[in-house]
């Protein structure tokens, strides 16, 4: 029996052999909870490059797993600290569920990480952590999902916004803005369930019934303003909130013929459930991405996909950065029964930004070719009368303005000449 304590953020250390040793830590209970520990024996070894992806998941196995430990060598023991003593087989089970899918490789690509940006001589840089970020008012964590993000922090994340934004229209994009929420009905089409239902958000309306209203205000009234945890009368769940800004891109293009290549850019707030994996700026529930979306021909789509990255990966030079650019975990497109459509083997490019205070990285930006599936599922065509390719660009702003303090510290004088352009930019 263990007992744990609370408040301890989720991490990833280096393990034996470069592998990754994952240790997540309990976040929302209490100091007082009892834990239970067991042993889950995979029937395989999970794939050496989906520990990080793994143990992501795992945490949406089951409300009960307080902490777990992957063995980073074998990758076939799962050690669980589980809150309820007698769930144990249920525990096995839901483990074992979560994890079938990383006993192979979900790299869409067989590709070398690419080593990208500025290698720090170490001496002369001098990063920074969570808690000297909080120090200097660059962060300050309110609750499990809640965030306040300082001046210095916000500024920079627009910086790089506009940034980015300029990429996108240099090549030709045209701005747009839209709502937050998207209809249920569009994401059934592209089969968004099917894949991440874990992630989903849905806004909750109350029933257009007085009594209905006053059944809940009499509630709240005599519980000290608490609303009924249990309250029945809410309207049946019609939209979510947008998981990702591209989304918004396709739906509008939904049943039209295009006049030709078309670039978009456009900014949004986008929504992801993260649960006890919510860490500092890594990982909001809810935080702001840039988007460049390409719909045309295939060559068109493969040819914005590369110059986007080619000219990010100069950028991140530039401002005197440092990462990785990788192939892409499992896209939701290649998951479940998928609408026929062409698909390009070289489907996703992740870049992922240095965190020099816990040996990891964070991914910050993602090239995407979605292939025929948008065109597909939204019918979009091409005026040859072809099915539409589509791709996306997508850059999590405060990840970015997060990656780059923790490289080069909260002083800005001390950032190298192009990143504090970025800030100054933004200012």
């Amino acid at each position: 029996m263990d007992q744990l304590s609370s408040g301890t953020d989720a991490g990833t250390v280096k393990g034996e052999h470069g592998l990754y040793c994952i240790r997540f830590y309990l976040i929302c209970h209490s100091m007082g909870d009892m834990v239970f520990e067991m042993d889950v024996v995979l029937d395989a070894p999970l794939a050496a490059d989906c520990l990080s992806e793994a143990a992501y998941w795992l945490y949406f196995a089951s409300p009960n797993i307080a902490r777990f430990y992957i063995d980073p060598v074998e990758r076939r023991r799962v050690h669980v600290w589980s809150l309820a003593e007698d769930e144990e087989s249920e525990i096995d089970r839901k483990v074992r569920m979560t994890l079938a899918r990383f006993a192979q490789s979900t790299n869409v690509i067989d590709a070398v990480p690419r080593r990208v940006g500025i290698e720090s001589s170490g001496e002369d840089v001098k990063g920074a952590d969570p808690a000297g970020a909080a120090d200097a008012g660059l962060v300050r964590r309110l609750g499990l999902a809640d965030t306040e993000i300082g001046e210095l922090m916000t500024a920079l994340a627009r910086g790089f916004d506009d940034e980015f934004r300029r990429l996108g229209t240099s090549m030709g994009a045209c701005e747009r803005e839209y709502s937050t929420l998207l209809p249920i009905e569009f994401f059934e089409k592209c089969h968004y369930f099917d894949a991440f239902p874990q992630n989903i958000m849905y806004p909750t309306m109350m029933q257009t019934d007085v009594d209905a209203a006053e059944k809940f205000s009499d509630y709240t009234v005599n519980h000290r303003g608490r609303p009924p945890r249990d309250y029945s009368g809410f309207q049946e769940r019609t939209h979510v909130l947008a998981p990702a800004a591209c989304f918004h891109v396709y739906m509008a293009n939904e049943e039209k013929t295009l006049e030709g290549n078309t670039l978009v850019t456009t900014r949004g707030t986008c929504y992801r459930y993260e649960g006890r994996n919510a860490s500092t700026l890594e990982r909001l529930w809810d935080f702001q991405m840039r988007e460049i979306v390409y719909l045309g021909s295939r060559q068109f789509v493969r040819d914005c996909r590369d110059e986007t990255q080619e000219r990010v990966l100069r950028l991140v030079e530039q401002w005197g950065l440092s990462g990785v650019v990788e192939a892409g975990h499992d896209p939701f497109f290649l998951r479940g029964e998928r609408p026929e459509c062409e698909l390009d083997p070289d489907a996703k490019f992740e870049l992922r930004l240095d965190l020099p205070y816990r040996d990891a990285d964070s991914a910050c930006a993602s090239f995407n070719i979605s292939g025929t599936f948008f065109g597909s599922t939204s019918n979009i065509m091409l005026s040859d009368g072809g099915t539409a390719w589509t791709g996306c660009t997508a850059f999590g702003l405060e990840r970015w303005a997060w990656a780059a303090v923790m490289q080069h510290g909260t002083n800005p004088a001390r950032w190298p000449h192009g990143l504090r352009a970025v800030l100054e930019g933004a200012r």
